[in-house]
């Protein structure tokens, strides 16, 4: 096991690096389903340092992973409007290089620790429907399906899955 430190990340840090994991992680699923920036605009693979740092000051908690001082991946955390005791995950991102290797397992841990210490009982996430490998994953850590959906500014079903904490 690689040894990796987890650190925050705030809206006046420098977010070239992270915007580059961000990029080249979501990168790989883009072009697994065909999305562009003009059929995906809000994909993280398109993301820029100007949009996220917008999400950042709107509430978005980001956290980023390193090895060696070498970024290798991302997760955010979002508490829910709608949920007085939700959260969402997202952004959870792993470079190429370094997947398959826990590195993705470790982040959603974190960010599950981190979620429990602000008295969240529930996490969701939401990913494409015909991700199958990606929803495997999430299953795997105790996340269920709750719902699909369309939306109309996105090329794909959404799913959403849940974990009670």
């Amino acid at each position: 096991m690689i040894s990796m430190d987890i650190s925050f990340i705030s809206s006046s840090d420098d977010l070239s690096a992270i915007v580059q994991v961000l990029n080249v992680s979501h990168g790989t699923v883009a072009r697994d389903f065909g999305f562009t920036r003009q059929n995906n605009p809000t994909n993280n693979a398109f993301i820029d340092e100007s949009t996220l740092r917008t999400q950042l000051l709107k509430g978005i908690d980001l956290y980023a992973i390193s090895t060696n001082g070498q970024l290798i991946g991302c997760i955010a955390i979002e508490k829910s409007a709608r949920e007085i005791d939700g959260f969402y995950i997202e952004k959870v991102s792993v470079v190429p290089e370094f997947r398959n290797q826990g590195v993705g397992v470790k982040l959603m841990d974190f960010a599950v620790t981190k979620i429990k210490e602000s008295g969240g009982k529930s996490v969701s996430v939401a990913l494409i429907d015909s991700n199958t490998k990606l929803k495997k994953w999430y299953s795997a850590q105790g996340f269920k399906e709750t719902e699909t959906k369309d939306f109309e500014h996105l090329p794909f079903r959404v799913c959403f899955m849940n974990k009670q904490l």
